[in-house]
C-alpha cells in the first residue's frame, strides 16, 4: 500500500504534521507532497518526499494507491478546541494522543551549523525569534515585509529589552537572532543567515530559546530543546507543547479561554522582565515535549 499525503502550509504546520509519520507508516508507505521538503527529508519512515512545484499527475504520485489531502484551518480546529497535530489526525483516521510531537531530521548539517558558530567565534548560545510569518519557500530578499498574521509579533521595543537583559544576565552568552533579512534586527545580537533547516539543528545544543509562534517554538519538541514563547493572536492550546513556558499578556500559567479575543493588540504585550523570570527559572524542570491544553 502506497499512500501520498498532499501537506501544504507553512513551516510550522508541515513540521507538525511529521507528528503523524510513525502512525501512518502503520498503514502503508508514506509518500509526502510538499512546499516544505525540509520537513521529512531522511525521515526513515517516509519513502519520498517530493517538491510541490511538481504536478500531481507525476507518475510517481499516481503509482500511489491513495491520494489524501486535509486543510485543518478548514476544519473543526476553528473552534479553538483542538491541537493542530489533533486535527491532523482527525482528519487521516490516526488515534491522538498528547505525546505526539514533531520530528524532523537535520543530522546531516551538523557539520555546517559547526562550521559557522565557529566562525562566528560563538560558544554558549541562546537563539531567538520575535518576528515570523513570511512564507520561507521562494523567499526573495528583497521583498517588502507582508504577515497575514502580524499580531503574532513581539514588539521590537520590548524585543531589544529582553535582549539586553539576556545579554546583562548571560554576558558569555551569544543571542543569535533568528529572522530572515527584512525582519528586524536587535543590538547586541547576531543574526543567524542559514537556511530554515539548520536553525532547527542549531537548536538542538543551544542553552535555549525565546520566540513567538514561529518556527523555533515549532520545532522545539523535535530539537528536543525548551523555552520561552510569547503568543499574540494564536493559541498556545492549539499550537504550543507543554516543555516550554508559554506567556500571554492575559493569561496565567493557565490557558483561560474566556480571556482570549485574537484581534487584541495586548495579547503578546508581555513584560520583557516577566520573559527573563521565566527564561531564567523554567529551564532545570526539563519536562518531556507534549501537546499543550
Amino acid at each position: 500500500m502506497l499512500n501520498t499525503y498532499v501537506v501544504e502550509g507553512g513551516v510550522g504546520k508541515c513540521t507538525t504534521f511529521s507528528a503523524l509519520i510513525p502512525k501512518l507508516k502503520e498503514k502503508g508507505d508514506v509518500q509526502i507532497y510538499t512546499p516544505y521538503i525540509g520537513c521529512f527529508a531522511s525521515n526513515p519512515d517516509v519513502k519520498l518526499v517530493l517538491e510541490q512545484t511538481l504536478h500531481l499527475t507525476d507518475p510517481r504520485i499516481m503509482a500511489s494507491n491513495n491520494i489524501f489531502y486535509c486543510e485543518p484551518y478548514k476544519s473543526n480546529f476553528q473552534f479553538g478546541k483542538q491541537h493542530i497535530i489533533e486535527s491532523y489526525c482527525e482528519h487521516h483516521g490516526v488515534e491522538y494522543t498528547p505525546s505526539m510531537v514533531p520530528k524532523i531530521y537535520t543530522d546531516h548539517h551538523k557539520d555546517s551549523v559547526k562550521e559557522w558558530l565557529t566562525k562566528n567565534e560563538i560558544g554558549k548560545y541562546i537563539m531567538i525569534q520575535f518576528s515570523g510569518g513570511q512564507p520561507q519557500a521562494g523567499f526573495n530578499p528583497g521583498n517588502q515585509y507582508t504577515n497575514i498574521n502580524p499580531n503574532r509579533n513581539y514588539q521590537p521595543y520590548l524585543a531589544q529589552q529582553v535582549v539586553n537583559m539576556l545579554r546583562e544576565e548571560y554576558p558569555d552568552t551569544t543571542i543569535i537572532n533568528c529572522v530572515l533579512p527584512n525582519e528586524p534586527h536587535y543590538n547586541g545580537t547576531i543574526r543567524c543567515d542559514l537556511h530554515w533547516t539548520h536553525l532547527h539543528e542549531m537548536l538542538k545544543d543551544a542553552e535555549g530559546f525565546v520566540a513567538i509562534d514561529s518556527c523555533l517554538q515549532h520545532f522545539s519538541p523535535s530539537a528536543k530543546k525548551a523555552g520561552v514563547v510569547i503568543w499574540g493572536s494564536t493559541r498556545w492550546t492549539q499550537f504550543g507543547y507543554s516543555h516550554n513556558k508559554n506567556l500571554q499578556f492575559h493569561m496565567g500559567n493557565e490557558w483561560d479561554e474566556s480571556k482570549y479575543n485574537d484581534g487584541d493588540p495586548r495579547n503578546n504585550m508581555v513584560e520583557p522582565k516577566l520573559i527573563l523570570d521565566s527564561y531564567r527559572n523554567f529551564g532545570k524542570l526539563k519536562p518531556v515535549a507534549c501537546a499543550t491544553k
